[in-house]
């Protein structure tokens, strides 16, 4: 079976180091980065299988980032995760 190249994005610097641990324990590679802005660049430089993003980022927040990922790499898989709910952000990223 093929690794998945994955990328992890999320400010909650522990959730997302937890979150990778276990991704990488069933055999992903794994990518993490903190900010909208860092998701963006990384996928300028890779392309990923599966990402995991945080709707709630500062600065860019992860429907922006979602947003400019899909209109760079349409095909991009992006799990868009959050603690809170924000209504209009996750409309938004429907």
């Amino acid at each position: 079976m093929k690794s998945l190249n994955v990328l992890v994005v999320d400010d909650d610097v522990d959730f997302a180091e937890a979150l990778t641990d276990v991704l990488e324990s069933e055999g992903c590679r794994v990518d993490l980065c903190h900010t909208g802005e860092d998701a963006v660049a990384r996928f300028r430089e890779k392309d990923y299988d599966l990402s995991f993003m945080d709707v709630q980022l500062p600065k860019k927040n992860g429907v922006e980032s979602f947003l400019e990922i899909k209109a760079m790499k349409p095909d991009s898989k992006v799990v868009m995760m959050t603690g809170f709910s924000l209504e209009s952000l996750l409309k938004q990223a429907e």
